[in-house]
């Protein structure tokens, strides 16, 4: 593989019945729009951008979330877990991690750069951007934020 190379991870569900299964727990299916019983797994590929190719590395089974309890983490910090797991393999490839909206929270920004990734991600669709606000000499409070986008 040549050319731009990047980390993409999404976490995928997977339907499964079953009261004896590991890590099973209720998780959210993209395709159904809603949160259904089953399991997951984050799968971690390496995209080529310039090829238009893409290749599955890793796929990490998400805990359920009895299981996140007992451990005291948000799934935001499970997921920058199994980041951690594969880290140093990872680095050696590329530094840019492609993430879809779920991913783009400050602790999850802020845990991948802790492990030397830069993060590429789209922002939430309630997200607001303010721009910073002119210096004015005005009488009152100072504006804290600008204009809207």
């Amino acid at each position: 593989m040549g050319g731009l190379l990047a980390i993409a991870i999404d976490p995928c569900y997977i339907s499964k019945t079953g009261k004896n299964t590991p890590h099973i727990g209720r998780f959210w299916s993209g395709c159904a729009g809603a949160v259904k019983h089953g399991l997951e797994i984050m799968g971690i590929g390496l995209l080529d951008v310039a090829n238009n190719k893409y290749m599955i590395l890793r796929a990490h089974q998400t805990i359920g979330n009895s299981a996140l309890k007992m451990k005291n983490k948000t799934l935001v910090e499970y997921y920058i877990s199994g980041m951690k797991r594969y880290s140093k393999k990872l680095l050696f490839i590329t530094d840019i991690v492609v993430a879809d909206a779920l991913f783009s929270t400050s602790t999850f920004e802020k845990g991948m750069s802790e492990l030397g990734f830069y993060l590429v991600s789209r922002f939430c669709d309630n997200a607001c951007l303010h721009y910073i606000p002119k210096k004015e000499k005005r009488r009152g409070r100072p504006r804290v934020k600008g204009g809207q986008d």
